[in-house]
C-alpha cells in the first residue's frame, strides 16, 4: 500500500478503540468471533451476547469497546477494508506494462478477495446498511481512488490529467454497483460479473487516459501534485 492517505473520518456509533495490550487482544478476539458467526449466520441473526460468546470475552468487556452489533460490524470492515487494500494495491507491474492490464489484474484480485471471504459479501455487497457503513466505505473508496492515481503516477510517465482521483473514484463506484448486482444475483462475483467489471471500468478510464501510457524504468518515488478541478 502508499505511503500517504487521508485520515479517516470519525463516525458516529464506532467502536472504543484500546489501548492496552489486554484490551487489544479481546478486541481482536471479538471481530475473529464477528467474522467466525457470519460465516454461520445472516447479519440480522448475530448479536453482541453471541459475539462475546463465541469470543469467549465477558459480555460487559464487549459492551465496553462495541456499543451496538452494528459497532462491530462497522470495525470488522474496517478490517477488511485494510486487507483488500493491502492484497489489491501490492500488485507487481504486468509483463505488457499496459494500465489496461494492471487494472484488470486489480479487479480479478478484489473479485477473488471477495469471493473467499463470505461475512466481507454480506457487509460490502449484501443488503445490509447504516449510515456509519456507508460513510466507512465512501471514505475508503476516495482513500482507494487517491492510492490508485498515486501509483499510476509512480510507475508510469501520466499526462496532466485534470480530476485524476475523482475519476478513478467515479470507476470505482460503477465497480461497486456490478458487483452488487453480482451478489444479489448469484451470491458471488462470477467470471461473467467480473468480466462485465473489465468491461466498464477499461471503457470509462479511456475517457481520460491514453490508449498507450510509457512505463517509468524507475518508479517515480516523490509524492505527484495532481491537478485540480474548479
Amino acid at each position: 500500500m502508499t505511503g500517504s492517505s487521508k485520515p479517516r473520518k470519525a463516525v458516529a456509533g464506532a467502536a472504543k478503540r484500546p489501548q492496552q495490550e489486554r484490551g487489544v487482544l479481546r478486541y481482536n478476539k471479538l471481530l475473529d468471533a464477528a467474522h467466525s458467526l457470519l460465516i454461520e449466520h445472516e447479519l440480522d441473526e448475530v448479536g453482541l451476547y453471541q459475539i462475546a460468546e463465541r469470543a469467549e470475552v465477558p459480555p460487559a468487556s464487549a459492551y465496553h469497546f462495541f456499543p451496538t452489533p452494528g459497532a462491530v460490524f462497522l470495525a470488522l470492515t474496517e478490517r477488511y477494508h485494510e486487507r483488500f487494500a493491502d492484497l489489491t494495491l501490492n500488485l507487481e507491474m504486468p509483463e505488457d506494462g499496459r494500465w489496461q492490464t494492471l487494472l484488470k489484474l486489480r479487479l480479478a484480485a478484489a473479485a477473488q478477495i471477495f469471493n473467499e471471504n463470505p461475512p466481507m459479501q454480506k457487509l460490502l455487497l449484501g443488503g445490509y446498511t447504516t449510515r456509519d457503513l456507508v460513510l466507512a466505505d465512501a471514505g475508503f473508496n476516495e482513500r482507494m481512488a487517491s492510492e490508485m492515481a498515486e501509483t499510476y503516477y509512480k510507475l508510469f510517465s501520466m499526462p496532466p490529467i485534470r480530476n485524476l482521483q475523482r475519476k478513478y473514484l467515479v470507476m470505482l463506484t460503477l465497480v461497486d454497483a456490478i458487483w452488487r448486482l453480482s451478489y444479489a444475483q448469484h451470491g458471488a462475483i462470477t467470471s461473467e460479473f467480473l468480466g462485465e467489471a473489465e468491461l466498464v471500468a477499461v471503457s470509462y478510464c479511456r475517457t481520460f487516459l491514453p490508449e498507450v501510457i510509457e512505463r517509468r524504468e524507475a518508479p517515480q518515488e516523490t509524492e505527484p501534485v495532481l491537478p485540480l478541478g474548479p
